[in-house]
């Protein structure tokens, strides 16, 4: 492109014939090329790219197939994925095909409420995810009730318990007063890994639960067996997802690569 056009005399007063005239390219703001100078000549601006610098570096690489733009910007925003929301990092993936946040940036929105979670976003996240976050939501509450029901059983007590049938009843009564209360409590509840922090805390409180059988089933407790199914109902969601709805883009080849694989480089061709 470039090479035709020198060959062909610029007239007075047409685009890209002097300063005066550049070029409009009407999908290019000002903000997105002076974006590009800093990825091309690694020069920033001393308060480095804002939010919605790195948006327009994406949607930059988007329109103009600018491998390095893309990397920097997710880069950029991986490095800060802390400072923003769950939904709003899902949103940007979704968008822009990023898969390096995905499946922790849902992770992260598991933990939110259904109702602070703002309409608006709720429609960029789009059916598929919303409606994955609204059951995986359903089946977590249900497992957590399930657990806070069901105490871990005492397979075998101590061989110091007088009394197996009350250190039994107590052991039940004790799961149901204080984890089961830990786990659903209405005001704030608890995460699993908190909730079995302060259930461990009851030590001097545990009634006619012999002391030895109270180690054996905090140990039970802290192996986590039923928790786990709940993290790796997550994880295996996330990860669906993340596999059914992003495809991240083919990088762009280097000239160095092109060349190795005996292919015209983007200059060449034009």
């Amino acid at each position: 492109m470039f090479s035709v056009g020198s060959q062909l005399p610029l007239t007075e007063g047409m685009e890209g014939s002097n300063d005066d005239h550049p070029i409009i390219i009407p999908e290019l703001s000002m903000n997105m090329f002076e974006l590009f100078l800093s990825v091309a000549y690694n020069s920033w601006k001393p308060e480095g790219p804002t939010h919605d610098d790195v948006l327009d570096l994406l949607r930059f690489s988007n329109k103009f197939m600018s491998q390095k733009a893309r990397d920097v910007a997710i880069n950029h925003l991986h490095e800060r994925r802390f400072q923003h929301k769950p939904y709003e990092l899902l949103a940007l993936c979704l968008e822009f095909s990023i898969s390096k946040f995905f499946v922790p940036a849902f992770r992260r929105l598991v933990e939110f409420r259904i109702r602070d979670i703002p309409g608006p976003v709720r429609r960029r996240l789009g059916f598929e995810v919303w409606n994955a976050f609204v059951d995986l939501k359903e089946l977590l509450d249900e497992h957590n009730r399930i657990i806070a029901c069901e105490e871990p059983p005492i397979i075998t007590h101590s061989p110091y318990c007088t009394d197996n049938t009350a250190c039994f009843i107590d052991w039940r009564q004790l799961w149901w007063n204080s984890m089961a209360r830990f786990l659903l409590d209405g005001r704030n509840p608890q995460k699993f890994n908190e909730a079995i922090e302060r259930f461990q805390e009851l030590g001097p409180e545990i009634g006619r639960v012999n002391p030895e059988c109270w180690k054996m089933l905090l140990q039970t407790v802290k192996k986590a067996t039923a928790f786990c199914l709940a993290f790796d109902l997550v994880e295996e969601t996330a990860q669906q997802l993340s596999a059914a709805l992003i495809t991240e883009p083919a990088p762009m080849l280097t000239k160095a690569e092109l060349d190795t694989l005996g292919l015209p480089s983007h200059e060449e061709i034009l």
